[in-house]
């Protein structure tokens, strides 16, 4: 393999020996798997430093083969330097450990770091992760104001500006300034490029094809493309695999929901294929499934998330929203208000916009169910209105559905004008929405909701002839959920 910064760039930071194992270890591998099993199998086999010990650990870590630290940690070959990294993939897996026993391991392993650059090698690594499991870190501020002071200061500690960057992109998205992430992240990127931190380059390009596929989806997959080009060269397996979950999120807001389907089923076999959980990946899955209408499939999934629920994750309300959803679709609305409830709870003390937002859809999605449209009205708007200034397309898909298909549902006999090609202004906006942003499955939709118009209007054979054309779409593989649609919606009408 070629000589990585991402491994290097402790070089003039650790001993002798150390030093020169990474790189005879280096020397000898293929690409960064192999390196990261060869180096797991000599720490296993032979008596090793602690510092060995950590690096032996921290590879894994970093490109996500959880397996590799299982053995480690069988061999008892887990340092204290390395058990902070240890805990948080066991948060990953769905154990619970408490912010106190995290912050303690925290402490004992700086306290026998051997040096300020190991110190901060470890803490950022950590700090990154435990971000967005803990909102503990939301007030744990001093360590990482001194940390922050120190990498500005101290032109040998340069190489983990990238790291502070991404924490720092994390704090924004939370709030949701998106805008300000693809900055922050497009810096990172500069700077793990200028070290040669190849697993970070890889890891952001993929951040940034994520934060931009909302106004620019060409450019996001061109990203993802070089993030794949990359992950292949690097033998990073997970990276690869994260590109499949980006392109998976792309087909779900394009509403190509069969697609995002299997793009997130082969994400989710990668990351068990190294170890790591894919449990909270069927909350993603279930909330296609919701968006399909199918809430068996979904409610199936999302329970199996569960599993996390003693776990610190800021992510369980947006699990708790989609079993809710699932609960709606199947006419169970006294338990999606219960889990409601829950996710409202999780929500408020997540610190996190988005997880907030998607509760308040599903209980817009719940009151519309149960015809209180004024209600349901004010949640969709105020959610869209939230994200006006740096919408996301598929919060966008949500809303304009419901508020049109509200809109329909409104119409009465005295307003329903039997001409009109619209049912009001938001069927017009969703029209323009999916046209704009190339979302075939979401025109495809809108099809079926002026279909719905068409209905109420009496115009049977515009009915048929609509229906026709939503079925000839739903001919592409990516689209095929389209056939039930039609179905559910309109049962007493054959179309050939």
């Amino acid at each position: 393999m070629k000589s990585l910064g991402t491994i290097t760039m402790c070089f003039p930071h650790v001993d002798e020996d150390t030093k020169t194992i990474l790189q005879s270890v280096m020397d000898e591998a293929e690409d960064i798997t192999d390196f990261t099993e060869r180096l797991c199998d000599k720490v296993c086999s032979e008596p090793s430093s602690p510092l060995l010990e950590y690096f032996a650990l921290y590879f894994p870590y970093i490109i996500n083969y959880y397996n590799l630290i299982d053995r480690l940690e069988t061999a008892r070959k887990v340092s204290d330097l390395a058990e902070p990294l240890l805990l948080i993939t066991k948060v990953e897996k769905g154990l619970r450990i408490s912010w106190d026993e995290m912050k303690s391991s925290l402490v004992n392993a700086l306290n026998v770091a051997p040096n300020d650059w190991i110190t901060t090698h470890l803490y950022l690594t950590w700090r990154i992760v435990a971000e967005r499991i803990f909102t503990e870190s939301d007030v744990d501020v001093r360590p990482i104001e001194a940390v922050t002071s120190s990498v500005n200061e101290n032109n040998d500690l340069k190489f983990f500006k990238s790291y502070l960057l991404r924490i720092e992109a994390m704090a924004f998205l939370r709030e949701y300034k998106r805008k300000d992430v693809v900055i922050l992240l497009r810096q990172a990127l500069t700077i793990a490029r200028k070290f040669d931190d190849q697993i970070m380059v890889a890891k952001l390009l993929h951040f940034l094809a994520n934060y931009i596929k909302h106004t620019d989806v060409k450019q996001a997959i061109d990203l993802l493309i070089s993030s794949r080009e990359l992950s292949e060269q690097l033998g990073y397996r997970y990276g690869i695999g994260r590109v499949q979950l980006e392109l998976g999120f792309i087909m779900g807001l394009r509403g190509e929901l069969d697609a995002a389907i299997e793009y997130h089923f082969e994400y989710s076999a990668i990351r068990e294929s190294l170890g790591r959980s894919a449990t909270f990946m069927n909350s993603v899955i279930a909330s296609h499934y919701n968006q399909a209408g199918n809430g068996e499939k979904a409610l199936e999934l999302a329970k199996t998330t569960l599993a996390l629920a003693d776990s610190e994750s800021r992510d369980l309300a947006y699990t708790r929203a989609q079993i809710a959803w699932a609960l709606i679709i199947l006419g169970r609305f006294d338990e999606a208000k219960a889990e409601l409830a829950v996710s409202h709870e999780l929500a408020s003390k997540s610190g996190d916009s988005l997880q907030m937002a998607w509760y308040n859809m599903v209980e817009g999605i719940l009151d519309k169910a149960e015809s209180n449209f004024d209600n349901a009205v004010t949640n969709f708007k105020e959610v869209l209105k939230y994200y006006e200034e740096d919408p996301i397309l598929v919060i966008q898909n949500i809303c304009l559905l419901n508020l049109t298909e509200i809109e329909i549902e409104m119409l009465t006999d005295e307003s329903l004008d039997e001409k009109s090609d619209s049912s009001g202004p938001w069927m017009q906006k969703l029209v323009e929405h999916a046209e704009k942003n190339d979302l075939p499955g979401v025109a495809a939709r809108a099809l079926l909701l002026k279909a719905k118009l068409r209905h109420k209007q009496g115009q049977y054979d515009e009915v048929r002839k609509i229906l026709k054309e939503v079925k000839k779409i739903a001919q592409a593989p990516s689209m095929k959920y389209l056939n039930d649609l039609v179905i559910s919606m309109f049962p007493d009408i054959i179309v050939t």
